[in-house]
């Protein structure tokens, strides 16, 4: 096999390793990126379930969220899948090469010299053999398994969690992601926060003969009851008597 054959080679190799560094990247920064976007949609919901923000404060909620995710998709997902391509500036064949020798000890130092000795001008018979033998003596080394994808595992501790926490509130109570997200995207309306009770009237039949009495029984359901209940006539309010705590008639 011809020197320059050998050579070819060997750049073939740091190329696939090149390739595989950016998947790697790619794996990595799929994983922050979820994190970061899940946990961040629903520390907002969260809290935009809670308080009820004014109309300003969800504006900055939202375009903070549509901010922060979008840098994060383009640093960490973007651009390595950019770089898998060849798009943009890619590390060198020297930087792979340091990468590769901290996993192959032994392999750096050979890996460099032959790109500094192929890099040299007027290059001589001494130097193509130089070339030629640390060519062959590191020629079967596999510069890709330098790279272990695996290893990305250790990153799922940051994605698993809000997801899952996503996915039970998605079925358990859907109506406190959907609720709050609906008030974060239309963020200039105004929403009043729903009161902690509510009325339940039984009777079915509410007519009664005119100037005649109506005896009017009124239940209060909730997490919080009122201590006391009015009803509007006529722009008169008239206050209901308590009979429990819960009933006023």
């Amino acid at each position: 096999m011809a020197v320059t054959d050998n050579y070819q080679l060997l750049i073939q190799k740091l190329d696939r390793f090149i390739r595989k560094y950016y998947i790697n990247s790619l794996i990595r920064g799929s994983l922050y990126t979820i994190a970061l976007v899940v946990a961040l949609f629903l520390t907002f919901n969260f809290l935009e379930h809670y308080f009820f923000f004014s109309t300003g404060i969800r504006k900055t909620m939202f375009y903070s969220f549509i901010g922060v995710s979008s840098l994060a998709l383009i640093y960490w997902v973007l651009t390595p899948l950019l770089h898998y391509f060849r798009l943009g500036t890619v590390i060198s064949h020297e930087q792979a090469a340091m990468i590769i020798g901290d996993h192959f000890g032994d392999v750096k130092d050979k890996l460099l010299n032959i790109l500094q000795l192929k890099k040299q001008a007027g290059q001589t018979a001494l130097i193509n053999a130089s070339i030629e033998q640390k060519s062959e003596e590191i020629k079967l080394v596999p510069f890709r398994s330098a790279i272990n994808l695996a290893q990305n595992k250790r990153y799922l501790p940051y994605a698993l969690p809000p997801l899952l926490l996503l996915l039970v509130l998605l079925f358990a109570a859907p109506s406190m992601i959907k609720d709050s997200t609906a008030r974060l995207i239309n963020n200039n309306k105004v929403y009043e926060k729903d009161a902690p009770f509510s009325f339940v009237i039984d009777e079915e039949d509410l007519t009664v003969v005119q100037f005649e009495d109506y005896l009017l029984e009124v239940k209060v359901e909730g997490e919080i009851l009122p201590n006391e209940v009015f009803i509007d006539i006529d722009n008169y309010q008239y206050r209901l008597a308590k009979e429990e705590n819960n009933r006023f008639t």
